[in-house]
């Protein structure tokens, strides 16, 4: 369970309202199961759900507001490869990739760099979501931002991960996977 490693309290609410639907972490949950509107009020400008495209793309459907800024740009319709070139984004799309082929959470805290900005530490919780008809292709989270110190930031490896936690696959509810 990854509740003890969720530093940032917002995700951790996501966590638990997702793990309640998902019968703590045993049932893979459906887009039905976990509305927006019944999202903890205080993640929805930090929320995002990206859609695992037939192609293997991730497409984001939905930003929060302090999601885009602290990114530095809208990404609501663009592909998150679009902007993560560089060998800290391939890590992140593989991260999103692990989410729906697993599927399972993940909680990762990783260096944040922004161009005209400091760098800054992010935590970002990582949830699998099946379609209607089972198909494991939506990630569900949020991502809270904090600006580090330069001694903190030294931790992260070459792809600017800090920490990655995982929670174990869900196998129930999770018939087959997009891309």
């Amino acid at each position: 369970m990854l509740t003890g490693f969720i530093r940032e309290e917002p995700l951790r609410a996501l966590y638990a309202h997702w793990r309640a639907r998902s019968e703590d972490g045993r049932r893979l949950p459906r887009r039905a199961d976990l509305d927006v509107l019944d999202w903890p009020t205080r993640l929805l400008p930090h929320a995002f759900i990206y859609e695992r495209e037939a192609h293997g793309r991730f497409k984001c459907r939905l930003a929060g507001t302090r999601f885009a800024e602290e990114l530095g740009y809208e990404p609501t319709g663009r592909y998150i490869d679009s902007r993560l070139d560089t060998r800290p984004g391939r890590r992140r799309i593989e991260l999103f990739a692990e989410c729906v082929e697993a599927p399972r959470a993940l909680y990762y805290r990783a260096r944040l760099g922004v161009i005209g900005h400091d760098h800054r530490e992010s935590g970002r919780l990582l949830l699998p979501v099946a379609d209607t008809d089972g198909t494991v292709r939506f990630v569900y989270g949020g991502m809270m931002v904090a600006r580090i110190a330069d001694a903190i930031s030294a931790r992260a490896d070459d792809g600017g991960m800090i920490e990655v936690h995982r929670a174990p696959p869900v196998v129930a509810g999770a018939e087959r996977s997009c891309g």
